[in-house]
C-alpha cells in the first residue's frame, strides 16, 4: 500500500514566507533565515507536491498558478497552526518566557519607564509597533494601541488617554510666551517628526499650523525630537509625561484637546486568561490609572501658558 508523503509545515511556512516577499533574499532578512535554508525548503515543497510553486526570474520569483492556488490552502494552514500554538500558550500560561508587550511609540516609552514597578514573576519584554495583528502571528502577547484594532478575535480594555503640549527651550518658551497666538508658527521656530509620520495627528497638527514654513528640524523618534527641543533648535510636540519631567524644557502650552487619544489594551481572545498576559495586563492598567494626571498633563500646568485649542 503506498501512503502519499504529507508536506511539512516548516516547507509551507518558507512557501508564504518567499510568496509575501518576492524573493529568497528578502524573505531570508524577514524570517531570520539564510537564503540556502529558505531554497531547500522550497525545494522540498515542490519535490513533495511534484509541481512548480514559482517562476525564476531575474527581478525574483513570482507564483505559478499552482502557487496561487496552493496560496490561500497554505494560509489557511497558518491560521490554524497559529490558532493552535496560541492555545497552547494559553494552557501553559506562559510561565517559563517572558511576556512580549508591544505599544504604539509614546505608551512604549511611557511603559518603559514604569518598568521598575512591574510585579514579581513579570518578566516583560516591550517593543515598539502599531501592528495590532503580531498579536494574531504570536509575535506579541500584549498590545497597548492608540485606537480600536479595525478586525481581529481580540479583548480591548480602555486605559485612559496621553495628553501632549507644545515644549521649549526656557530661552526659546520665554520669548514665544511674549508672542500674540497668531505670532506663534510665523516667528517661532519648530521641529517636528521625520516625513514618515507626516499621518500621525501631532504631525499634521505642528504641519498644518506652519503652512508652506518648514520645520528647522525633523526628527525620527520621539526621544530625538526632545533631546532637539532641549538644544534649543525649535519647539515641538512631546507628550505631557515626557516633557513635563524634563527639568531642560518649559512648557510653552496648555495640553491640546483635538491631540489627546485614548490608549487601549488588546489581548488575543485565546490568550486572554494565560497567567503571564493576565499579569502583564494588570500592570498596565494600574500604570496607566496611577499616573493618570501625569499622562493627561494635570501636573506641571501653569496658567500663562497659551491656549492652542
Amino acid at each position: 500500500m503506498l501512503t502519499a508523503k504529507m508536506p511539512d509545515w516548516d516547507h509551507i511556512r518558507m512557501f508564504l514566507g518567499i510568496a509575501r516577499a518576492g524573493s529568497l533574499r528578502a524573505a531570508s532578512l524577514a524570517m531570520g533565515m539564510s537564503q540556502p535554508t529558505m531554497g531547500r525548503h522550497l525545494s522540498a515543497l515542490e519535490e513533495s507536491l511534484a509541481v512548480t510553486l514559482f517562476d525564476r526570474l531575474p527581478e525574483g520569483l513570482r507564483l505559478t498558478e499552482a502557487g496561487r492556488d496552493l496560496m490561500p490552502r497554505a494560509e489557511a494552514m497558518e491560521t490554524a497552526a497559529l490558532a493552535f500554538h496560541r492555545h497552547g500558550d494559553a494552557l501553559s500560561g506562559m510561565r517559563d518566557r517572558q511576556v512580549r508587550l508591544t505599544a504604539s511609540p509614546w505608551s512604549a516609552l511611557f511603559l518603559s519607564g514604569e518598568i521598575g514597578t512591574r510585579p514579581q514573576g513579570l518578566f516583560a519584554e516591550i517593543r515598539q509597533s502599531d501592528d495590532t495583528q503580531l498579536l494574531t502571528k504570536r509575535e506579541a502577547d500584549v498590545a497597548v494601541r492608540h485606537g480600536l484594532p479595525l478586525t481581529g478575535d481580540f479583548i480591548t480594555r480602555k486605559l485612559g488617554s496621553i495628553a501632549c503640549a507644545v515644549y521649549a527651550a526656557p530661552a526659546l518658551a520665554a520669548s514665544m510666551l511674549a508672542m500674540t497666538r497668531d505670532r506663534l508658527f510665523l516667528d517661532a521656530p519648530w521641529a517636528c517628526f521625520a516625513e514618515e509620520f507626516d499621518l500621525y495627528d501631532s504631525q499634521r497638527w505642528v504641519l498644518g499650523h506652519l503652512g508652506d514654513a518648514k520645520p528647522v528640524f525633523r526628527a525620527g523618534t520621539t526621544p530625538m525630537l526632545q533631546q532637539a527641543l532641549c538644544s534649543g533648535i525649535g519647539a515641538g510636540i512631546l507628550p505631557c509625561f515626557l516633557g513635563d519631567d524634563d527639568p531642560r524644557l518649559t512648557r510653552v502650552s496648555q495640553p491640546i484637546p483635538a491631540l489627546e487619544s485614548d490608549i487601549w489594551l488588546i489581548v488575543h481572545r485565546d490568550l486572554r486568561k494565560a497567567e503571564g498576559v493576565v499579569l502583564a495586563s494588570d500592570w498596565v492598567v494600574d500604570c496607566f490609572k496611577s499616573r493618570h494626571l501625569r499622562l493627561i498633563g494635570a501636573v506641571g500646568h501653569a496658567a500663562h501658558q497659551c491656549n492652542l485649542a
